[in-house]
């Protein structure tokens, strides 16, 4: 991997794995440095990526990155304590509601949105991490299974039960 693919890697998936480094951390300040840590440590380790005759397979490169990200957050995750949630959103979602009653679908939409993220958060590391992979980077279980070193049914039963805690906490915030 040269200079100029780890640059078409940034510009075509590097919001991707910005995204999955956010939704590790939950802390923007700390999905930037591990963010950063990733793609470092694969432009280090770029002899081991698979080439093809046009260059690396850039999909299968931030999977890569997925896998590197998953392994430098679980060192890390050992060593700190958990900081509190910044939504990146948040400066996104700045609007002007039109009406009273969009104003008040904006905000329990907004709590909404706050529930599912600190739910997902509150999730064992090993669930929230396949969920993630699952959802939000759209990997197959196969794909999950190679990544994370796991049997694919070891990633259903985790995505399984991550899936059961959810709708349990999801369910109680939407009777509250």
């Amino acid at each position: 991997m040269t200079k100029s693919d780890l640059e078409q890697l940034i510009e075509k998936h590097g919001n991707d794995i910005y995204r999955f480094c956010f939704h590790l951390t939950g802390c923007r300040f700390d999905a930037d440095d591990l963010y950063q840590d990733t793609l470092c440590k694969a432009y280090e380790i770029r002899k081991r990526i698979e080439q093809t005759d046009d260059g690396p397979d850039l999909l299968k490169v931030r999977n890569y990155c997925l896998g590197i990200a998953v392994r430098l957050y679980k060192n890390s995750y050992r060593k700190r304590t958990r900081q509190t949630e910044e939504s990146l959103d948040d400066e996104q979602n700045l609007q002007e509601p039109a009406s009273e009653s969009m104003a008040e679908e904006l905000v329990e939409k907004k709590e909404m949105q706050a529930k599912v993220r600190n739910s997902i958060q509150a999730l064992p590391l090993k669930q929230r991490t396949v969920i993630y992979l699952f959802y939000f980077a759209d990997l197959p279980i196969k794909d999950i299974s190679a990544l994370l070193r796991i049997p694919a049914g070891t990633v259903k039963s985790r995505l399984n039960k991550a899936k059961s805690t959810l709708k349990n906490e999801l369910e109680e915030f939407r009777y509250a």
